[in-house]
């Protein structure tokens, strides 16, 4: 039921096809451990967000395309897509999909972790040809908005998202069910010798931790109290 491809990283890195199972089973557990943290961590990240940004820049936030690059809208508008409305009892179809008839929490809710990371970036450009402009995050939304959701992060945009881009990396990886033996990739990234970076398990977890202490400490530390992770770490086949 387990194809040869996918348990060839366990078989290379045990001496048995038992134990390439044993720990196949433990990188499931681990995965769902490190699922708990980053469910947890997502809710914390955007409802810090979409507060500063609703009170920076109205309730319907989302909904001001000067505001974003085209990354950012198509998100956006992807979440506003797939947002199913309620039926409208007085003529079976669905109620119109309007800002006043979709509560803003719910696109919040509905937006994905890499959204919410995106906005965290640098900007990129919007629009095309003779109206292509760049969009510049720094001076808009991190300083105008975002950086009043992470206070305890020193005040620069570039350090938090790094941190949350590793943590969206772990989290893609962990949602694939992907290894988790041999540490978490950073796309793009390489050391000195050109080979490319990876997070060990302890270190990732010190991302997820770290990304909810930039907002708040006693939570991280709550968080880190709860998670699963250290144990299952401790027990590596």
């Amino acid at each position: 039921m387990i194809s040869r491809p996918r348990l060839a990283p366990y078989i290379a890195a045990t001496t048995s096809s038992q134990a390439a199972m044993e720990l196949y089973l433990w990188n499931v557990r681990v995965s769902a451990a490190f699922a708990e943290v980053i469910a947890l961590a997502e809710i914390i990240l955007r409802s810090a967000m979409a507060e500063q940004l609703a009170s920076a820049y109205g309730p319907a936030w989302y909904a001001r395309a000067e505001l974003f690059d085209d990354r950012t809208i198509s998100g956006f508008r992807g979440t506003w897509r797939n947002i199913n409305m309620p039926t409208d009892h007085r003529t079976g179809k669905p109620e119109a999909k309007t800002l006043r008839t979709v509560p803003a929490g719910k696109l919040v809710a509905e937006s994905t972790f890499g959204c919410w990371v995106n906005l965290l970036d640098k900007g990129g450009t919007r629009g095309d040809g003779p109206y292509r402009q760049n969009v510049d995050y720094d001076s808009t939304l991190w300083r105008k908005a975002l950086h009043k959701a992470f206070p305890n992060s020193g005040g620069r945009r570039a350090t938090v998202f790094t941190t949350a881009s590793h943590v969206r990396s772990l989290r893609n990886r962990a949602a694939h069910h992907e290894p988790l033996i041999g540490g978490v990739p950073l796309p793009g990234q390489t050391d000195r010798r050109g080979q490319g970076r990876r997070l060990t398990l302890p270190a990732a977890h010190v991302e997820v931790l770290r990304l909810v202490e930039y907002i708040d400490r006693d939570v991280a530390a709550w968080l880190g109290q709860n998670s699963r992770v250290p144990q299952l770490l401790s027990i590596r086949p």
